[in-house]
């Protein structure tokens, strides 16, 4: 398990995530389900690519979690 620093629209975060891939998913549906609850329907196509390059800035491995 590892740890990731994700920064999205200016704020930084930690996620736990085997892969980058995981911890970017992980995010992208965190994104997802907030836009649901407060627009519903959502087209998620548009919202996930608007997410990838509007509002994710950067994923990146801070270290592996050792407990």
């Amino acid at each position: 398990m590892n740890i990731y620093l994700v920064i999205e629209d200016g704020e930084q975060f930690c996620i736990k995530a085997n892969t980058m891939s995981e911890a970017t998913c992980i995010c992208e549906r965190s994104y997802l389900d907030d836009r649901e609850e407060h627009e519903s329907p959502i087209d998620v196509d548009v919202e996930r690519k608007y997410y990838q390059e509007q509002i994710l800035q950067s994923c990146s491995l801070v270290g592996v979690l050792k407990n």
